[in-house]
């Protein structure tokens, strides 16, 4: 019932995580392993090469470090996706995307997460992180976009939406722009009733940043968006609050000064610029070389 993607570099990962599969899945089910050890695609173009092979009606694309604790994950992912308004599930999203680059974690309300996280490239403690607006854990939260670990979705949604292996041929960004397009024909949720390891931490690079850049490029027309119907204020604050963490994210990663005081003023003239807010962001990035 369950067709399950994934990108694979790593023959003994891909073992563990086939074994995991198939002692927690509980329907019947195909891997359809992409090798990837030679880096021959991005994770664009390898989902897409998996979905097209796959014979089930359910698929699933995820990473390979993962393993699932749930016992009979299988039912409960068709149970979600058998209502025919969901379109799209994940374990960890957010309720709103900005203009500005940004991950699916700067939101305008909540960011809704429910996984085993483990660190493989920085000190993190490994730790259960269950993090929502308040509802009960056992329901779904509406999100627009999802952390690409765990996808799960429809082929008759599969056909429709696509990955977009031109303008993402790396191996970020396709997740968001995946949850976008769904979200513009169906609801895009994170679960509370699947939990699942994941045994490595994001990076967010240069690359990363390169993608993030693309995809508020791509959908500028569409952005800001959220679950909610807000009102500009909403929206303006939920614009300053992603600049700043952009910016934050630009000095991490050893970005000069006139670099980020030309992004800032990229992403700062639309309807939502405000003198005071480009002066104050101005003096933030002049402080903090």
């Amino acid at each position: 019932m369950i067709s399950i993607i994934t990108c694979s570099v790593d023959p003994v990962r891909l073992e563990k995580f086939s074994q995991n599969v198939a002692q927690t899945i509980g329907v019947p089910y195909e891997i359809i392993p992409i090798d990837n050890s030679s880096n021959t695609y991005g994770i664009c173009s390898a989902y897409n090469l998996g979905g097209s092979q796959a014979k089930y009606p359910y698929l699933c694309f995820v990473h390979e470090d993962v393993s699932f604790e749930t016992e009979g994950w299988g039912h409960r992912v068709i149970a979600h996706l058998q209502d025919p308004s969901v379109g799209l599930i994940g374990v960890a999203g957010g309720d709103a995307r900005a203009m500005v680059p940004s991950s699916w974690s700067v939101p305008i309300g909540s960011k809704h997460i429910h996984l085993y996280q483990h660190y493989k490239y920085t000190k993190g403690q490994s730790s259960l992180i269950r993090e929502t607006d308040g509802a009960d854990y056992l329901t779904r939260k509406r999100v627009v976009a999802l952390d690409g670990v765990w996808l799960c979705t429809r082929q008759d949604v599969f056909q429709r939406f696509q990955f977009d292996n031109k303008t993402f041929t790396g191996f970020h960004g396709y997740d968001i722009d995946f949850s976008l397009q769904v979200n513009t024909a169906y609801a895009v949720y994170v679960v509370f009733d699947i939990l699942l390891h994941h045994f490595s931490e994001g990076k967010p690079d240069r690359t990363w940043v390169k993608s993030a850049m693309l995809l508020s490029r791509k959908w500028r027309s569409e952005l800001p968006v959220s679950v909610n119907l807000e009102s500009r204020e909403v929206y303006a604050l939920h614009h300053w609050r992603s600049m700043r963490a952009f910016l934050e994210r630009l000095k991490e990663l050893g970005y000069p000064v006139p670099q980020r005081m030309y992004y800032l003023l990229y992403y700062s003239f639309n309807r939502f610029f405000s003198l005071r807010r480009v002066g104050s962001m101005g003096k933030y990035i002049l402080s903090n070389k």
